[in-house]
């Protein structure tokens, strides 16, 4: 795919993951998509899972986000990746904030011109607040 429209889709995902609208979200996506956090070596696969993690555990994410900021957002033909520190509440109503930086590279499926997931470099406590009840659903991955 053109980068232009890979940084497009990306950005595409973003603007409906900030207005909560789970439909937009989804089909930005492929009907097998696969979330992948690394170091922990985890995934999460496949549309019912991903689906579930849209509708019930993003949103009880996002209310706990006190800040973010994109440090900086890199592109080619075959996936976009962008810089996050991501501010958060550990639990809703605690004044303390943990700061944490993430990298995420999306690739895309350039046949669907869809998002394939995500790749998320970030610490294994940030993957488990993101996910939340689905951090249970995540399989090792393989190597």
């Amino acid at each position: 795919m053109d980068p232009a429209a890979v940084l497009a889709l990306c950005h595409e995902h973003a603007a409906a993951e900030a207005a909560f609208d789970v439909d937009r979200i989804l089909a930005t996506l492929v009907p097998d998509p696969v979330y992948e956090f690394y170091p922990a070596n985890r995934s999460l696969t496949g549309w019912a899972s991903v689906e579930a993690f849209y509708r019930v555990d993003y949103p009880r994410f996002a209310a706990t986000v006190a800040r973010f900021e994109l440090l900086g957002e890199w592109v080619n033909e075959r996936a976009a990746v962008q810089e996050y520190v991501i501010d958060v509440h550990p639990q809703p109503g605690v004044e303390t904030v943990t700061s944490f930086r993430v990298l995420s590279m999306m690739p895309v499926d350039p046949e669907r011109r869809l998002l394939r997931g995500e790749t998320l470099y970030c610490d294994e406590a940030f993957g488990r607040h993101l996910l939340g009840s689905q951090w249970g659903e995540t399989a090792t991955l393989a190597g």
